[in-house]
This record gives structure tokens, C-alpha cells and sequence, in this order.
């Protein structure tokens, strides 16, 4: 559906609200009350056969009575009345959206109520009317002063935020925690999709997308139904507008039925966690961090880089908000220029420790208002500071006002964000009335208010303007998933995985320089495979149901002759028989022994949102103990697979720790592209393991490789 679909919701020029009630108690009532109060400035027809006026407007006894242009429905009656209600509307011609307020349909599981809501949807895709819900409180629009929610205190105040939400209850709380700020936060449009029988929460996000009276768009979600299409959506908005999003719902689902060590360790959270960041958006912990974040982004300048300056009265919050940010790579302190360093010296008190360590302040309480004043303003004006966390805990002797009045005046004066951490308490409420009323906000903690400066970098990030080009540079990524590999259709023909020489092949021809791999169905084969391909050799034992083959004695290393490979050969036989004597021996793989190299493990598992998702981290044994891993969704480029090595502990090995030499990471993050193509262009594999793969200063090997396919028995 396009977004433009949406436009009825928000500006309707005429709303019914059905089974709208004289019951103050009623959520019929709090919504033609809340809209009333408010002064929407559309039409408004409640609608209620038992009744003739509500609050000074006339009720009419249906909706085929309401005599004007009626494009939006509130459907706020029992459930089972709601087709009734929705044929009515289709009888009408002009209604072009509903949102039913009403509950009791699938989220009650009978199914009964499910098929009720499947013939209440069925009855509106006829009419071409859009809807949201069932078991929904629908929209808020500042603009015109619509509102169907019904939020006790709820108020209209109009600024530049936009909010979705799969939780009525949640997504109220995201608006009154706003609201409770010192001057209350400003929104733009507010949306509760409910059931999604219809619109989602996607659709609302590309609707708040285009919307140009929107700056930042807040979420909240339990669940997407398709993860790349949010990726497709939020790599477009997320360039134009900053997206955060709580999402809920942190369990490792599905785990422990894994094969592989790439599927057991890619939990849901953390392929949300890697989703999210690919496509721009900024995941938020806590409802307190999304309205915190929201407010900082649509109050504040973007900081033009990531370099923070802390300007603090106190040591001990100073500190607290330090921590906050040397746990995030997105920032940095700020190195204040010598120059700097000696202005501040001359304003604050002798005690102030400044530049200890650099683009670090602590001014001591010792420090009055115009000494507060006059150091924001000589860190502003430094080139090498981007923002600033400004603390102050005023005591007894400096009210909190004077300082607000004075910082305030500096900040206004300067294009670059200001976040303002006055400790909480009644004796700051004004001081941070006066702030906020000035646009600067504040936060009671200053982890609080670090973490928003923190979030309202990446945002800048994202935004600035080589980010775009830069992404445009790194080119869209298009693959080919028309033809499936014939090692994968064979494997799949025969409901078993891939063997391993199989695995090398399919690497192979996606462009990946593998080491040769022969597969030997005998003892005289391998030694003759041995010899091709030159000493010293590996064998490792080659059958369906082994997938982890050292675990059953099936891999002999360093064979340095071909006497040795014949005896390492029966022996490996016959000790992988007696531990699987069920397991089928279809022979033995022969490659090269290689050495010299770091460990790392690179592999792929398919995730039900996201699809193909791909995993790098340190390789060998310990890869599930230390979990030092990191995910991208495929396909993605070479930029995504640097930076996917990055975030990792095996960066610092790699690219030469201690002295050492740097290992070929180009290589690496070759494979890391090209395993997610693969990935892309067979869709009936299930999951890969490359572990390990040894990365030397020049090239690499793939030491080991494990593909599963859908089907396998």
C-alpha cells in the first residue's frame, strides 16, 4: 500500500464516532470528549441510536444519517456489532479509513473472534477502506487537533516528534513521560496500529517518513513481520529523519535447536541489534532513553562530529557521565586545544581540574554563573569540540536559576548542541523550565543526559552529508537468486547436507580462492589425491551425518608422506565406526596442511525476520565460550564487512596486536561479502559454518566448512 493511504487517518475532514457515549467511564467517550476539548478542526458526528445530544453536538442514529463528509470512523462498539458497523461505512461511499477501537477479536485466539476479525477486514478491502486495528486507540494529529486516544492528561502540544507503537498503553506512556518534562515535550503525529489487520507499523513508519512536519520519528515494537522490508524502509528515512526504536522482547528464541555454532550463538536480539544498526536506526534500552533521545534530536543542532566536551560542577556526576561515554565507540572526548585550556584557566576557580583528562572540565563548586557562562562559552568556541554535557549541581549559595539564565544565553549563541544535566529535585524545576523553554534540554542524571547526546550522534552520523555519499559509493547490493548452486540442489535432492568437498566447491565458484580439497572414497585414493596435491596433508572423514567431525576421531593433521596417510586413514576409519557405527562412511577428504595465521570463524544462519544473517568472530573452539561475535543481514558490502570486523576483539588481532603482522583483512571481508551472497542466492540453506578459516598476511584458508540445508534428515 502506498503511505499516501494513510492520509485519511490524519487529516479527515469529517469523523464518526460510533457507539460514542454519554458514560464518562467509556473510551467512546474520553475520545469524542478528548477531540471536543481539544478543538478538532474537522466535522465531528457521534453516532448512537439511544441518544440525541453529547457535549452540545447532535447524535445521530447511525451513520447513514450523518448528513456531511464523513472519510474517518471510530468504531468503538462490541465486537461482535463491528461488521454491522464496517458494512455501513461501505454503504456510505466516502469513508476511506476506520480505526476500531473496539476489542475481543484475534488477540483473544478463539477462533471465532478471529474469523470476526477476518470478515470485518474482508468487508473493508471491498469498500477500499483502511484500517487500524482492531483493539486500537488509533491516532493523534496536532495539527488539526484530531485525537482518538484516550490518555488521562493527555495534551495537545505541537512540535516536530512522531511516535508508533504496537502498545496503546506503551506508546501513551512515551507521550506522558514527555509531557512530564519541565516544558512538556512538543509531538507531531502519534499512531497505535493494534492488531495490524491492516495498516502496520511499517506502513505508519514510511508515512512518518514522508511527512514533512516530522523530524524524528520514536518507535515502539514487539515484533516485525518483515525485517527486511523495515531494513529497505529505514536505510531510505534514516538519511532524511533519525529513527529510534525500543524494541522489546530480548530472548535467544529458538537456539538451542541449532546446528551450527553461527545458529547457536545468532539469538533474535542480537540479529535485531545488528538489523537495526545496518539500516540506521537507534535501538533504546528504556522508554526513559527513546523520549530522552526524541527530545535532544528535535530540540538540538546536530553536532557536525563525535567529539564531547564534559563541562562539569561536579566530580562525581562528571565521572558517571564519562563512563556513559567511553562504554560507546560512537564518541569521544574532545582533545581541547592548548589554547583553550589556558582561557579556562583564567575564568575558573584555582581549584578546577581542566583537560585532566582532556575534554574533560570539572569547574568544583567553587565555580559561580558567569564562570559556568563564560567556560561553555570558551569549549564552544573551541574547533575541536562538537557538543557538550554541561552538569551542575548549584549549591545552597548559587540558585539554580542564575546559572540557567546565564548558560542559557551562551548556548542559544552557538550552532552546536548543548545537553544540560541538572541534578534532580524541586529546587532545579525552574532553572530547567527556563532551559527547556529556551530549547536546550535537560536530564535529571547525567548518564541521562550523556546517553542522549549520545544517541543524538549517531544520529548526526547518519545524516551528515558524506554518509550519503559515501553509501552511494559502496553501491546497492543486487543478487541473483534465480539459480540455485547444483551441490545444494543435489544435497537437497538427496534430504542430506552438503560434504564438505561440496561446501569448498560452492565457495569456490562464488569467487571465494579456496586450498584444493579432494574427496577420496578409499584408502588408495587419498594417497593418490595426497600426492596430486603435495605434502604435508590433512584428512578429515567424509559422511552425511557427522558434522562435527573431530568429535568422533574423523580428522588426522601434518601427514607428512604417503605411508602416513594410508595408516591415518584405517585408523580414522575404523575409530569413526566405532563411535558412529550407525553414521554412513562415504570416505575422506585430502587438503593441505596450512599454518601460520589467526583463527576466526565466519558463518550464516536464517533468521525468520531478516532472512539470511551473517556471523564473524574469533574462530576455533572457543567461539561459543567467548562469544566475541558480530552480524550483518545479507547482502551488504565491503564498507559493512570492515566494519562488521571491527566490532570485534579479533580486529585488534588482525590487524597486528603486539607487535605481530597484520593479517589480510581485505581478504576477509571478501569472504565476508561473498559467504552472504551465497547465502542470498540459495535460500534453501539453512546454515554455514566456516571455523576456522585462517587469515595470514596475505590471503587466507578456509580450514573447515559445514553447510546445512533445509530438509536435511
Amino acid at each position: 500500500m502506498e503511505a499516501s493511504s494513510l492520509h485519511s487517518f490524519f487529516y479527515p475532514k469529517g469523523v464518526a464516532v460510533v457507539g460514542a457515549s454519554k458514560n464518562p467511564n467509556k473510551a467512546s467517550h474520553q475520545i469524542l470528549r478528548s477531540m471536543v476539548v481539544e478543538g478538532f478542526t474537522g466535522n465531528l458526528y457521534p453516532v448512537n441510536p439511544g441518544e440525541t445530544e453529547l457535549l452540545g453536538l447532535k447524535v445521530y442514529p447511525s451513520l447513514a444519517a450523518v448528513p456531511g463528509e464523513c472519510d474517518l470512523v471510530v468504531i468503538a462498539v462490541p465486537a461482535p456489532h463491528v461488521p454491522g458497523v464496517m458494512r455501513e461505512a461501505a454503504a456510505r461511499g466516502d469513508v476511506k479509513a476506520a480505526i476500531i477501537v473496539s476489542a475481543g477479536f484475534s488477540e483473544t485466539g478463539i477462533p471465532e473472534r478471529v474469523a470476526l476479525e477476518r470478515e470485518t477486514l474482508e468487508i473493508a478491502r471491498q469498500a477500499a477502506i483502511r484500517v487500524m486495528g482492531p483493539n486500537c486507540v488509533g491516532v493523534i494529529n496536532t495539527e488539526n487537533n484530531l485525537v482518538t486516544s484516550f490518555h488521562p492528561g493527555l495534551k495537545m502540544v505541537k512540535g516536530n516528534i512522531a511516535v508508533f507503537t504496537q502498545s496503546g498503553a506503551a506508546g501513551g506512556t512515551i507521550l506522558m513521560a514527555g509531557h512530564a518534562e519541565p516544558a512538556p515535550m512538543g509531538f507531531a503525529k502519534w499512531g497505535h496500529v493494534g492488531n495490524m489487520s491492516d495498516v502496520t507499523n511499517l506502513e505508519l513508519l514510511e508515512y512518518f517518513g514522508e511527512d514533512p512536519t516530522v523530524k524524528v520519528i520514536a518507535g515502539y515494537v514487539e515484533s516485525v513481520r518483515d525485517g527486511r522490508e523495515l531494513m529497505r524502509l529505514a536505510d531510505r528515512i534514516t538519511r532524511k529523519k533519525p529513527i529510534l526504536l525500543l524494541k522489546v522482547g530480548r530472548t535467544e528464541l529458538g537456539s538451542k535447536a541449532a546446528l551450527s555454532h553461527t545458529g547457536a550463538l545468532a539469538g533474535s536480539d542480537r540479529v535485531y541489534d545488528a538489523a537495526l544498526a545496518q539500516c540506521g536506526i537507534i535501538r533504546v534500552q528504556t522508554m526513559t532513553e527513546l523520549v530522552d533521545a526524541a527530545r535532544a534530536i528535535s530540540m538540538l543542532p546536530m553536532p557536525k562530529g563525535n567529539r564531547v566536551c564534559i563541562l562539569t560542577e561536579a566530580g562525581g556526576p562528571g565521572i558517571i557521565a564519562m563512563d556513559e561515554l567511553g562504554a560507546d565507540g560512537s564518541v569521544t572526548l574532545a582533545p581541547l586545544t592548548q589554547e583553550t585550556q589556558e582561557k579556562l584557566a583564567k575564568v575558573l576557580p584555582p581549584m578546577a581540574m581542566i583537560a585532566k583528562p582532556n575534554g574533560y572540565v570539572d569547574m568544583t563548586a567553587a565555580a559561580m554563573e558567569k564562570q559556568h557562562a563564560e567556560a561553555l562559552r570558551i569549549v564552544l568556541e573551541d574547533p575541536n569540540v562538537d557538543s557538550v554535557i554541561l552538569i551542575s549541581v548549584p549549591p545552597t549559595f548559587l540558585p539554580a536559576e542564575w546559572v540557567a539564565r546565564e548558560v542559557a544565553k551562551v548556548a542559544k549563541a552557538y550552532d552546536k548542541p548543548v545537553v544540560i544535566n541538572f541534578m534532580m529535585g524541586e529546587s532545579m524545576a525552574a532553572a530547567r523550565r527556563h532551559l527547556e523553554e529556551n530549547g536546550l534540554p535537560t536530564f535529571e542524571t547525567p548518564e541521562r543526559a550523556a546517553r542522549a547526546l549520545i544517541n543524538l550522534t549517531k544520529a548526526a552520523a547518519r545524516l551528515a552529508p558524506g554518509a550519503a555519499a559515501e553509501a552511494a559509493a559502496a553501491g546497492a547490493v543486487e543478487i541473483d537468486a534465480t539459480e540455485v548452486h547444483p551441490a545444494v540442489r543435489e544435497a537437497i535432492r538427496q534430504e542430506r547436507n552438503l560434504l564438505e568437498h561440496e561446501a569448498v566447491h560452492l565457495l569456490s565458484d562464488a569467487g571465494v580462492k579456496t586450498h584444493p580439497c579432494l574427496f577420496a572414497r578409499n584408502r588408495e585414493a587419498a594417497m593418490e589425491a595426497a600426492d596430486s596435491i603435495g605434502y604435508p596433508v590433512v584428512i578429515k572423514v567424509v559422511s552425511p551425518q557427522i558434522l562435527h567431525k573431530s568429535d568422533y576421531g574423523g580428522v588426522r593433521l601434518n601427514l607428512k608422506d604417503r605411508e602416513a596417510v594410508g595408516r591415518a586413514y584405517d585408523q580414522m576409519m575404523q575409530g569413526v565406526r566405532a563411535k558412529a557405527p550407525d553414521a554412513e562412511i562415504l570416505g575422506a577428504v585430502v587438503t593441505p596442511f596450512v599454518t601460520g595465521g589467526a583463527e576466526v570463524i565466519v558463518g550464516m544462519t536464517r533468521d525468520p525476520q531478516f532472512g539470511p544473517v551473517i556471523m564473524f568472530g574469533m574462530g576455533g573452539i572457543f567461539v561459543e565460550v567467548f562469544k566475541d561475535v558480530s552480524f550483518r543481514v545479507a547482502p551488504f558490502t565491503r564498507q559493512e564487512a570492515l566494519a562488521m570486523i571491527d566490532e570485534t576483539k579479533a580486529s585488534a588481532v588482525l590487524r597486528g596486536a603486539r607487535g605481530a603482522a597484520p593479517k589480510d583483512v581485505e581478504a576477509l571481508a571478501d569472504l565476508l561479502v561473498r559467504v552472504g551472497n551465497i547465502a542470498v542466492a540459495n535460500p534453501q540453506i539453512r546454515e554455514m559454518d566456516l571455523n576456522p578459516v585462517l587469515v595470514q598476511e596475505h590471503g587466507l584458508a578456509v580450514l573447515d566448512a559445514r553447510v546445512i540445508v533445509q530438509g536435511a534428515k
